[in-house]
């Protein structure tokens, strides 16, 4: 259930980048590879009035956890981003109340 929206990273790094977010997540929560949804979303950033191509910034909708949990997914998110180039690299977790969350299989 967890979704990863990378912003201000082209699609073509998005994709490539997926794997290793989603497995980066998987491994701190300890929930199926496959539970796991990172999106794309298709955002420019400007900062000072100028096109800004090197900050990312990662949104995180998912049930609430622990601060050491979440703690634990940004550094590794972070190293993730850092590693391919991008600074600064801006974490958001949006906690889902569960009781607004629907799921049809």
């Amino acid at each position: 259930m967890p979704q990863v929206v990378l912003k201000n990273i082209s699609r073509e790094v998005a994709a490539q980048l997926a794997p290793g977010v989603a497995e980066a997540v998987s491994r701190a929560i300890g929930l199926p590879i496959d539970h796991i949804v990172v999106e794309h979303s298709e955002t420019e950033f400007f900062r000072g009035g100028k096109k800004d191509d090197h900050s990312a910034m990662v949104w995180i909708y998912w049930k609430k956890r622990t601060p050491e949990m979440q703690k634990q997914v940004a550094d590794a998110l972070s190293e993730i981003l850092l590693t391919a180039g991008y600074r600064p690299v801006e974490i958001v977790y949006s906690n889902l109340d569960m009781n607004d969350f629907y799921e049809y299989k």
